[in-house]
């Protein structure tokens, strides 16, 4: 009998602690082309967004914000990666609901971002960005097609097996847009390269840093690169060398095997190889 009420206290104790480490809350992601995308409803309405880690500012289509009620004033201002100015009015204090949780957008800007993936790309609702997240913890699990909010216990058990990266959060917009980078360290210095959820094919290596990464900063086309993003963790796939104003960006030929946790009030990274989920 001692067994037995030690083998049950030791379950209890085991499920106690399991149920502990549970995140806030976890969302499904599905594929968009070569990218992901997550159902949520705004105002009553339900759409589909792309999510953009890269993005900045989350983003309302012209459609979609009209049906949501949303009436656009005023300018938003930004740069693309390639240096090409973006306007677009805005909409303010938006709240998106993802499951049973609530995010508010206190900015949003209004564009259709579905022809900014490809010309024949399927309308969207938008896309989300991280700074719908500021302030909390998220890990993008790309294999697994989860978007998790985690709490500090489940922080926890996720980073004992990933490993911690430098990252630097950029917000660009009057300090609206938030964005995140990883450290590549080269023979050099330091080289920040943007992730980017929703670059869904290619690295981009800005043109003047290209030969520090193997790669010939005179090619028109895409090229193929192996580099190292940190020691045992590679950035392989189809790369340009454009004359870009970031240092770089790692699309999905990097992301697509990856489960990245971002601290987006403390500035921390964790990268974890991941696995494909049934």
């Amino acid at each position: 009998m001692r067994r037995l009420f030690m083998a049950l206290a030791g379950l209890l104790f085991i499920s106690a602690a399991a149920a502990a480490a549970q995140p806030q809350a976890v969302f499904k992601l599905e594929s968009y082309r070569k990218t992901v995308a997550l159902h949520a409803t705004v105002h009553g309405h339900d759409g589909l967004f792309l999510l953009d880690t890269a993005g900045g500012i989350t983003l309302l289509s012209p459609a979609f914000a009209a049906k949501a009620g949303c009436k656009p004033w005023g300018r938003l201002s930004g740069f693309q990666m390639m240096g090409q100015r973006l306007d677009a009015p805005r909409c303010d204090s938006i709240d998106f609901t993802l499951g049973d949780q609530v995010f508010r957008a206190p900015v949003t800007a209004v564009l259709d971002v579905a022809p900014l993936v490809a010309k024949d790309a399927a309308p969207v609702a938008g896309s989300i960005a991280l700074d719908l997240f500021a302030g909390k913890t998220i890990t993008v699990d790309i294999p697994g097609r989860r978007l998790i909010i985690e709490s500090p216990a489940s922080l926890q058990a996720r980073i004992a097996h990933a490993r911690e990266l430098p990252v630097l959060r950029s917000r660009e917009m009057q300090g609206r847009a938030l964005a995140a980078s990883v450290g590549v360290a080269t023979s050099r210095g330091m080289l920040w390269f943007e992730l980017d959820t929703g670059n869904g094919g290619t690295l981009l290596v800005s043109q003047p840093y290209a030969t520090l990464l193997g790669l010939d900063p005179t090619a028109k086309g895409p090229q193929q690169a192996s580099f190292a993003v940190a020691a045992g963790l590679r950035a392989q796939g189809m790369a340009f060398t454009p004359d870009m104003i970031l240092d770089g960006n790692l699309g999905m030929p990097f992301l697509h095997d990856k489960v990245i946790t971002l601290d987006l009030q403390a500035g921390r990274l964790w990268i974890a190889q991941g696995q494909p989920r049934g």
